[in-house]
C-alpha cells in the first residue's frame, strides 16, 4: 500500500479528531489514560494508536508528560494512568520495584508475534508490558559538514580530526546507549566495557559540547554546529520529514543499538481488563505499521509490513533492518547504570 502525503495527513487528522472528541461513557465509565512523552511521540500515539482504537468503543486520551516513569512512581498505590511508555531500562526498573501490572502471555496473544528476546518478563514468565516498536541508535551526520562515508565505524568518532566538531548527550544516556554500542564496536559488549570506555573517552575529547535535550541536539545538527553525533533514528526521520534532508542516519559496520520501548500498566490499574485489551491492541501489527509510516519506528510485531515508500526511507524491510541492530542484555545495563554514570561523570570532568 502506497502512502501519499495527502493520505498521511488525512489519517493524522482523522486520528486526532477521534482522540479529541470524547464519548460520554465507555465500558469502564471513562477514557483510557495513556502517559506519553511529548512532541512527536505524543502525536504518533494519538494518530497511530489512540485515534483508531476509538473504533472499538473505548476512548484513549494521550497525556503528554516529561517523564512517564516518574509519573508512575509518584502515583504508586493510587495510579491515575492505565498505561505509560518507557524505555526498556525504565520498564525493567519499574518491574523490579513491583510497580507494574503483570500478565500471563495468553492474556496478550498479539505478543506471540513478537520475538521473545524483546519481551520484558518476570522471573516466573509473566509479561510486564508489551513491546510496540523499536528505534535505533546510530550516528547522525550533517552532510554539509562531513560525509556519510566518514562514519562507517563507531571508531571514527574517536579520530582526532573531529576535535571540536562532535556532539554527545548526557551521562545518563551515555552509560546506557553510547557505552554499550561502543563496547560492542571495540570487541566487547555490555558485560565487558573497557574498550567502550576508551572509545567514549576519545570521542569526548572531540565534542563541542554535551547536549542536554533532544531539542538542543536537533538544533546543533540542523545548524551544522556539529558534524556528527550518536543519535536516535526517529529524530533523524523527523528532521528529514521537516525538510532537513542533509542530516543522514548511518548504521556503522559494527551495527547500531536496537532501542525497544515498552508499554506498561501501573500496579493496581483501575480497570485491568480494559487495560489488557488496550495493551493487546498496541502489540498488534496495524497500529505499529501506522507508527512506522508517521515516525519511522520499526514494528516489533513480525506480521507488520512496510510499504515500498517506507522501505526506501528505511533502507530495507523491517526484517532486514533488525539484522543490523544489536540487542544487548538490558537487565544487566539497568543493574549497572548508576556505577557507570558515575564513571562517565568522572571521565568527563577529568578531560
Amino acid at each position: 500500500m502506497k502512502f501519499t502525503r495527502r493520505a498521511l495527513l488525512s489519517t493524522a487528522l482523522a486520528g486526532l479528531s477521534l482522540t479529541t472528541m470524547p464519548r460520554l461513557v465507555n465500558a469502564a465509565g471513562g477514557p483510557i489514560l495513556h502517559a506519553s512523552w511529548g512532541g512527536g511521540v505524543g502525536s504518533t500515539w494519538r494518530d497511530a494508536f489512540a485515534g483508531p482504537y476509538a473504533e472499538t468503543g473505548s476512548d484513549v486520551r494521550v497525556v503528554e508528560v516529561p517523564n512517564p516513569e516518574a509519573q508512575l512512581r509518584a502515583q504508586a498505590g493510587a495510579p491515575q494512568y492505565h498505561s505509560a511508555i518507557c524505555t526498556f531500562v525504565q520498564a525493567n526498573n519499574l518491574m523490579k520495584d513491583g510497580l507494574v501490572e503483570t500478565f500471563d502471555p495468553d492474556e496478550l496473544p498479539e505478543m506471540k508475534n513478537v520475538d521473545k528476546k524483546y519481551w520484558l518478563t518476570t522471573p516466573d514468565g509473566k509479561l510486564a508490558g508489551v513491546t510496540p516498536y523499536f528505534a535505533y541508535y546510530g550516528i547522525a551526520v550533517n552532510t554539509n559538514e562531513a560525509k556519510v562515508e566518514d562514519f562507517q565505524s563507531w571508531k571514527s568518532l574517536g579520530e582526532a580530526r573531529w576535535k571540536g566538531r562532535l556532539g554527545l548527550t548526557r551521562p545518563i544516556y551515555l552509560s546506557t546507549y553510547d557505552l554499550t554500542i561502543m563496547s560492542k564496536a571495540m570487541g566487547g559488549d555490555e558485560f565487558n566495557i573497557d574498550g567502550g570506555m576508551s572509545l567514549l573517552r576519545d570521542t569526548a575529547k572531540n565534542i563541542l559540547s554535551v547536549t542536554t535535550s533532544l531539542a538542543q541536539q536537533n538544533a546543533v545538527l540542523e545548524r551544522g554546529e556539529v558534524a556528527a553525533m550518536p543519535f536516535y533514528s526517529v529524530r533523524v526521520w523527523s528532521l528529514q520529514s521537516a525538510g532537513v534532508d542533509y542530516v543522514k542516519m548511518v548504521i556503522p559496520e559494527e551495527g547500531a543499538l536496537l532501542l525497544p520501548y515498552v508499554i506498561v500498566a501501573p500496579k493496581g490499574v483501575a480497570d485491568r481488563e480494559m487495560t489488557r485489551q488496550w495493551l493487546n491492541y498496541i502489540a498488534s501489527g496495524a497500529p505499529q505499521e501506522r507508527g512506522a509510516t508517521l515516525s519511522g519506528y520499526i514494528p516489533a510485531n513480525e506480521a507488520a509490513k512496510a510499504s515500498t515508500e517506507i522501505e526506501s526511507r528505511l533502507g530495507g524491510s523491517f526484517s532486514d533492518l533488525r539484522q543490523k541492530l544489536y540487542q544487548p542484555d538490558w537487565n544487566h545495563i539497568a543493574d549497572h547504570q548508576k556505577e557507570r554514570v558515575e564513571e562517565i561523570d568522572k571521565m568527563l570532568a577529568d578531560l
